[in-house]
Parts: C-alpha cells; structure tokens; sequence
C-alpha cells in the first residue's frame, strides 16, 4: 500500500525513543524537572526524524507521525515541554518549506485549544486518563491534518484518486495504532517502575521490622534479667550476702546490653572513612597484640605465618579494617573452649591480598557458614551476630569479600580476601 512503509518507518522510530526514555529513566530517581526535560530532548528527537523521513502525497504537504511524540510529549512532560517541542517542531516545518506549514501552525493551534478546554471541563481527565486523552487528540489531529490535506487535494488535481484516499485511510490507522501501542509501552513502564519502588519500599519496610524486633527482643533479655533482681533487692527477706552476688549479675547484664547497642551502632556506621596508606605487616602485627591477652586467657596460641619479605601498603581505612579483623580473630578465639590454635595465614594471590584466620573450634555446618553475615544470626551463646555483620560490610566497602570454609568440630577458616591495589 502506498506509503505505509515509511509510515511504519516513523512508528519505529518513536518505538525506540520510548524504549530509550525506558532505559534512561526506570533505574533513575532524578527529579521531576529531569525527566520533564529527557521527555523534552526525546519527543523533539522523535519528531524531528519522524519529518525527515516522511511521505510526499501532494504539493507542499508531508505525511509522517510527527503528531504521535509531540502529543506524548504533552501528556508526560507537561505544558512547558509541549511549548519548546512545538516550537522546534514549527521551525523545522518552516525549513522544510511547502503550503503545508501553514496547516501545521493551525493544527497546532487548534490542538493547543483542544487541550486547553478538556483541561477545563474534565481537570482530572489527562493526568488518570491519559490512554483515552492521546487516542482522542491523535484521533482530532488526524482527523483535522486529512480535512486539511483533502482540501489541497481538490484545489491541485479538482479530484481524490481511489490511492488518496487509500493512503488517508492508512495514515490515520497507522497514527492510531502507534499512538494506542506508544501509550500502553509507557504505561506499562510506569506501572513496572511503581511496582519496583512499591517492592523496594516493602523490603526496606521488612528488614527495619526484623532489625527492630531483634534489638528490642535482644535487649529485653538482660533487662528483664535486671528488672527481676532489682525485685528481689527490693524484698527484705534476700540475704545480705546474695546482694553482692545480685549487683555483680545485674551490672554483667547491664553491660551485654551495652555490648548489643554498641554492636548496633557500629552497625550503622560501617562504611570506609577517610583512606590512607596503611602499613599491613605493622597493622598485623598490632592485631596479634591486642587480642593475646584474650588469647592466653582462653589457653589459645596464637601464631602467625607471612609467606611475602614484605607486606603490601593497603588504601584503607586503618580503624574499620582492624575493627574487623579483631572481631574476626576474637570470634576464633571464643570458639576454642577448650584452648588451641589461632593460626594467621598472610600470603597474595595475583592481585589479591589475603589473610587467613585459622581456628581449632567448634566449626560450623554448611547451613550455619551460609547465615553468616545476616542481622542478628549468631552461633555463640549470648552474640548478637552484628559484629560478623560489620566484618561483612567493611570489606565488601574495600571491594574485597570474606570465604568461611569450616567443618563441624574441627575448626574454621576466614579467608579475607582484599584487592592489593
């Protein structure tokens, strides 16, 4: 048929700018002032291709989709973007030069009008109802732009050929059926996009109500164990000789409450500060100091093994990577009960900087490596698991990650692997 290859042409044109406008803006949460102008700079793009590829029926008129993105334009982008996109539109018409430039500034005007009176009589119409808005202004437009082109028609050839009129009948479905396609693309984008924010939201919504419950559900034990002494002190029939006993279980409660908001908040405050070159064979070597004493009074030795004559600087932050790798070293120790070995592997591999931290504790299963890491999952007795949550996130913010490898009853190996450079 006539014509309809280059109107189908000018359909996948607008096509890909909706996909591009898709790609651009469903991962983005940029202000509304953004996406109005991304909505701007596309509908101009699709409009101006759409007139550069058109197709010639009769003298000084063009027939392309170019009303498609500049009524899409209105509806997404607003008054404002459908101002400079019909301005780019007219001049570029003006260019092209013909009589139809002429029928394009009335068409404009007269679609300008249009929308001026729905907005008055329904207010609420084009912002719910946009899919019934655009196929009723692409329908107006076609409708007026055919009228236009029938009456030059006449006044050139006195007469509409059997192929006109065929072409008219094309034009008008082809801009309907694009603008119906280009609607439900966009529709079904936004509505993708709510869904994703709706899910997201929901998520964040879940996690801080576990977070919550498990602090809350934490911190009442101890003081719910203080609460109960504090009764007894306050009963004059507790010995004298059990108050001291009392005080010293309630201040041990006191303090592992203490312990769980510290945890807590160092939780919230895990991210890498301020880098710096950091000496990693004197950090070790710090490390290894300040956990002997904890070492020696759990009957653990601890012993360390470089495989490098030097150790690399490391671009980090010096506190948060000994925050973790004493906490690391530390849960080894705690794991010994009966005394052992704490071995500490330092060795690279390819680009990576590696420590391993050896234990010959109680090891875990492969279920209880795999909850590592998650908010308040802990193996220990009294942990809150948010120490191990830190370690996590300190070295995912070094680009860096942690290997568990254990076996039930022998004893666990953290390999914490760090880019060198």
């Amino acid at each position: 048929m006539v014509g309809v290859s280059t109107l189908l042409v000018n359909a996948f044109i607008i096509i890909i700018c909706i996909l591009f406008y898709q790609v651009s803006w469903m991962d983005r949460t940029d202000e509304k002032a953004h996406n109005a102008i991304l909505i701007f700079l596309l509908a101009t793009v699709a409009t101006v291709l759409c007139m550069t590829f058109p197709f010639h029926v009769s003298l000084g008129y063009i027939y392309d989709l170019r009303l498609v993105p500049i009524i899409l334009c209105f509806l997404y982008g607003g008054y404002r973007s459908l101002f400079f996109t019909s301005i780019v539109y007219l001049t570029y018409r003006y260019y092209l030069g013909g009589a139809g430039f002429y029928a394009s500034v009335l068409l404009c005007l007269i679609l300008v009008f249009i929308i001026f009176i729905l907005q008055y009589v329904f207010p609420g119409l084009i912002r719910k109802r946009k899919m019934v808005t655009g196929m009723f202004l692409i329908f107006i437009a076609c409708t007026i732009f055919i009228i236009f082109s029938i009456f030059n028609e006449i006044k050139i050839n006195n007469g509409i050929s059997d192929i006109i009129t065929q072409f008219f009948i094309s034009y008008a479905v082809i801009n309907l059926f694009t603008m119906w396609l280009s609607l439900y693309l966009i529709e079904a984008m936004i509505e993708r996009k709510k869904l994703k924010e709706e899910m997201n939201r929901s998520e964040k919504m879940r996690i801080i109500g576990e977070l919550a419950a498990s602090v809350a559900h934490e911190i009442r034990n101890p003081l719910t164990v203080v609460h109960g002494f504090m009764q007894l002190l306050g009963s004059d029939k507790i010995q004298e000789s059990k108050k001291e006993e009392y005080l010293q279980i309630m201040m041990a409660e006191l303090n592992r409450a203490q312990s769980i908001i510290t945890d807590y908040l160092s939780l919230a405050k895990s991210e890498i500060g301020t880098r710096e070159q950091v000496n990693m064979e004197q950090l070790i070597q710090q490390i290894v100091t300040i956990v002997s004493p904890l070492a020696l009074l759990n009957g653990v030795e601890i012993r360390c093994s470089i495989s490098m004559t030097e150790l690399p600087y490391l671009h980090t932050d010096p506190e948060k990577i000994k925050q973790c790798l004493i906490n690391i070293m530390k849960n080894g120790i705690e794991a010994m009960t009966n005394g052992g070995i704490l071995q500490v592997n330092v060795h690279k591999r390819s680009d990576d900087f590696i420590i391993d931290i050896i234990d010959t504790g109680i090891g875990m299963t492969s279920e209880e490596v795999k909850q590592l890491g998650m908010p308040f999952y802990s193996t220990k007795e009294k942990g809150t698991g948010l120490g191990t949550m830190v370690c996590y996130s300190i070295i995912r913010g070094l680009n860096g990650k942690i290997e568990v490898t254990s076996q039930k009853g022998k004893g666990t190996c953290f390999s914490i692997i760090i880019p060198a450079c």
